[in-house]
């Protein structure tokens, strides 16, 4: 007859969790200066996180719209004046506001700036000169005309048209407009995207972010550029769905370096009217055009030998077109690298009436309250794009919430409170405008409750669509209130 040894199981799980229950009131060791986290086997069941203090999801709904109000009660309970971060020069007024020097400098220019209850204005540091919001501005007033372009240039935060996309609708809506806008020759990230259907072949990415093999001379604002073999090509068809504007457009552009070989492009539109072009156009940024009603086009080329190429495009000849920049693993250091010829000469064949600068998930660690090497390099980014690209505004929007693992749960990364600082530095110092997303999406431990509404992914760092969608209504918004009472 076979033992029964359940019993003895029994009592080893129950002395197993005692066992672990009682580590929870032993005090945190540290090993090589690592701090070593408690053992805590119901952290996840307990939810003290920074948002546990709401008594119901109906309330915690209610705070994160006030974001100040929420502080403001967070001050009062901890009762406390330390630091945000040991050490640092960040710390909280009564209201539980984060106090510098850039937030009083922002203040200052915000007592200029209109205000609408549940928009989280833009601030433009620019006193009417260039780089400011003004030029964008004027410019959609002639979006009837002519194509306004938006050029969005940021990290994983916004790869597949998250956030982009939702932004390029609201926008083409109102000022006319269709088209995704620039696609690159390839993405890692093609199969998720719900604006386009693009699939390629025989292309050779080098990419800013690479270690090596990426040739600073057809750095660009992009971040990308392509080499290819014989017969390589690259196909976009508009999908429409909930994003109606994308389903089609008027004009494709093939966009390469001109000076570098004397290949050539064909173009094959709705998969039947065929076009041929010389893309030895002798200018150090060419392309190519075709026009009328477009649902689809291939682009291929022949003896591509020796030469560069970009990417490609589905537009229109005038509205809005929003195109998504993003790269990856990016911190947009590689902006201030970009050769002023090539800068100067990718404005032309492509002009941009606003960048936006969404970086920042790549660059915050935790712990960390300065990031002066960071700021820096966003300054002189912003400075080569207002010398080589006149009549461009430029927009330096925050990072977002962002949550890190902690005793009591997820809690908003502190080193995101000085990245932000740093952000906001970089717009004051090189005199553009800043939006503070962070803010807008509703502020400290704002992208737990994203999640728990399935807006955001469970590393409690990216958005999907869904909060995507929310966050670019935030940012039209301001973007409208911004254009309306300039």
């Amino acid at each position: 007859m076979e033992k029964n040894y359940l019993s003895k199981v029994v009592w080893i799980v129950l002395a197993s969790l005692l066992a672990l229950l009682a580590m929870f009131w032993l005090p945190s060791v540290s090993v090589g200066g690592w701090k070593m986290r408690k053992v805590d086997v119901f952290s996840d069941l307990r939810n003290d996180s920074v948002l546990s203090q709401l008594a119901t999801t109906d309330s915690l709904v209610a705070k994160i719209v006030n974001a100040d109000s929420y502080l403001t009660e967070m001050a009062e309970n901890q009762k406390s004046s330390t630091p945000v971060i040991e050490g640092s020069h960040l710390t909280r007024d009564s209201q539980g506001n984060v106090v510098t020097a850039e937030d009083s400098t922002l203040r200052a220019h915000a007592q200029k700036t209109v205000t609408r209850e549940g928009v989280t204005s833009i601030i433009d540091m620019s006193n009417g000169h260039s780089g400011g919001m003004a030029a964008f501005y004027n410019a959609l007033d002639q979006a009837g005309s002519r194509p306004v372009r938006i050029a969005v240039l940021g990290d994983s935060f916004i790869e597949g048209d998250i956030l982009t996309a939702m932004l390029r609708e609201l926008l083409q809506q109102r000022f006319g407009g269709c088209g995704v806008g620039y696609v690159p020759m390839t993405s890692i990230t093609a199969n998720i995207r719900n604006t386009v259907k693009h699939t390629f072949g025989g292309w050779n990415q080098h990419k800013a972010v690479d270690k090596g093999g990426y040739a600073e001379a057809y750095n660009n604002l992009t971040g990308n550029y392509f080499t290819a073999g014989q017969g390589a090509w690259v196909s976009l068809m508009g999908r429409g769905g909930h994003y109606s504007r994308c389903a089609s457009c008027t004009s494709s552009t093939f966009y390469f370096f001109g000076t570098t070989g004397a290949g050539y492009a064909t173009a094959v539109v709705n998969g039947t009217d065929t076009t041929h072009f010389s893309l030895n156009t002798g200018t150090l940024i060419g392309h190519a055009r075709v026009t009328g009603d477009i649902r689809s086009v291939r682009w291929s080329v022949t003896n591509p030998e020796s030469m560069v190429f970009l990417g490609a495009s589905m537009d229109s000849e005038t509205g809005i077109m929003v195109d998504n920049y993003a790269m990856r693993s990016a911190r947009g250091s590689h902006l201030s690298k970009v050769p002023p010829q090539v800068m100067t000469m990718f404005n032309k064949a492509r002009h941009y009436d606003l960048v936006i600068l969404m970086y920042g998930l790549n660059v915050a660690e935790a712990g960390r309250s300065v990031y002066t090497p960071y700021s820096n390099s966003i300054i002189a980014a912003v400075n080569n794009i207002k010398a080589n690209m006149p009549g461009t505004s430029v927009l330096i929007v925050g990072c977002s919430d962002r949550e890190e693992r902690s005793e009591g749960g997820w809690r908003t990364m502190k080193g995101v409170l000085g990245l932000i600082q740093a952000q906001k530095r970089a717009a004051i110092e090189s005199g553009v405008a800043f939006w503070d997303m962070y803010t807008a999406m509703g502020g400290e431990g704002s992208i737990v409750e994203m999640v728990r509404h399935g807006e955001a992914n469970s590393d409690y760092t990216h958005i999907n669509s869904r909060g995507g969608n929310r966050i670019a209504r935030y940012l039209y918004d301001a973007l409208m209130l911004g254009y309306e009472n300039r």
